[in-house]
């Protein structure tokens, strides 16, 4: 009788079994939330379990950068619930130019989906990747992936800037190379160093993208805001991206600003067959442009044809404009070194400004993929933008 009474419905032995069962469950919860980094920021591409960068810890996110995959250990992304539930961009190009913005103000980062024409498209992604410290930029800079791209670690041209013929995605642009420099303490500063104050969709159509983010950036004389805006149009090969700084005070500020990239044109993570450009033909060395008499250059990719754009417009003409092998370096005449190396850059500086509290400097460039002209196959300057900027 006693033993029949025990295995009852609700009888104290099986209370006991499920609550020792619940124990345990709550004893596994509590000892993975002791090991693990919970970093959900409401995006919901995905569940992502990775390694922390020294191994002895786990992060769990809903979210993958560029940069994360070899850290991935599990997971999943929504990507076909997404496009189920239309939250992102349709998986083909549609026929009429327009665009597509997923943007998250809160954390700075998003994409932007401009369809060029029939089988063509633009992917423009910013903040969503990991920069070579460890840290993920907020804000409107160039980079990164989204995540079922981010965890393939053998097909990544998909990421920064890419461009899709319809049948394959090309690599345009890579993670930004951005950095400005107190020219008093002779320190460089990164995007991932600089203190992100949020970001907003200043407006948002199927013709018209305009985005902004904002940042505080810390110099021996004072501090600097820096405003930042980029302006898409649908079926233009390009963005627009104006820089503004401001002397915050309490003292003036002396720095200098530059913009550049690898761009690894083609393929990522390869810059074979890359060569510089600029309108008068291409540029197989290393060296300076001169920018006053060149107003836009490029890197082209001889192997698949495709090139990088990049034009500086406005009052505030760079310093220096130059190609070489790896950044903050080139040669200069006699030299002639060829443009051979994996880091094949292009590199933009405004060297050594000075801001009084409240005053302001400008940059503007344009950022994005040049067109190829029809008789000599070479890259040339965008139709749209000789439109909108003659010269």
């Amino acid at each position: 009788m006693p033993v029949e009474a025990e295995h009852r419905p609700g009888s104290p032995w099986r209370s006991r079994a499920l609550l020792a069962l619940l124990l345990v469950l709550l004893v596994s919860a509590g000892g993975f939330l002791v090991v693990t980094r919970i970093s959900i920021e409401g995006t919901w591409h995905g569940l992502f379990l990775l390694r922390s960068y020294d191994g002895h810890r786990l992060e769990l996110k809903d979210d993958l950068f560029l940069g994360d995959g070899s850290r991935f250990l599990a997971g999943g992304s929504f990507a076909a619930a997404r496009r189920w539930l239309h939250l992102d961009r349709a998986s083909l190009p549609d026929d009429t130019p327009h665009l597509t913005l997923e943007w998250n103000e809160r954390e700075g980062r998003g994409f932007v989906h401009n369809v060029l024409g029939p089988g063509e498209a633009l992917l423009t992604s910013f903040g969503r990747y990991e920069d070579s410290d460890g840290k993920h930029p907020q804000g409107l800079f160039v980079g990164g992936s989204l995540p079922d791209v981010a965890a393939n670690m053998n097909g990544q041209d998909e990421s920064g800037m890419s461009y899709s013929n319809g049948k394959s995605w090309y690599h345009i642009w890579c993670n930004v190379n951005e950095g400005v420099q107190d020219d008093a303490a002779a320190r460089m500063t990164f995007p991932g160093d600089w203190r992100f104050l949020g970001s907003r969709v200043l407006l948002s159509d199927p013709t018209r993208v305009v985005l902004e983010s904002r940042h505080e950036l810390a110099f021996t004389g004072g501090r600097l805001l820096m405003e930042r805006f980029a302006y898409f149009t649908a079926g233009e090969p390009f963005f627009r991206l104006g820089v503004r700084v401001t002397a915050l005070g309490p003292g003036p500020v002396e720095f200098s600003y530059v913009y550049g990239d690898e761009p690894w044109v083609g393929h990522f993570g390869s810059s074979d067959g890359n060569v510089g450009w600029v309108a008068e033909g291409l540029l197989y060395y290393e060296g300076t442009i001169d920018p006053l008499i060149h107003r836009w250059a490029g890197i082209l990719d001889e192997l698949t044809g495709y090139a990088a754009y990049i034009e500086w417009v406005g009052a505030e003409i760079p310093s220096l404009v130059y190609v070489s092998n790896k950044p903050a370096t080139y040669a200069l005449p006699p030299f002639k070194i060829p443009l051979h190396s994996n880091e094949v850059f292009i590199g933009l500086e405004w060297t050594h400004r000075r801001l009084q509290p409240g005053e302001s400097r400008s940059f503007y460039m344009l950022i994005g993929m040049a067109e190829a002209d029809p008789r000599t196959k070479r890259p040339v300057r965008p139709a749209a933008a000789v439109k909108a900027w003659p010269r």
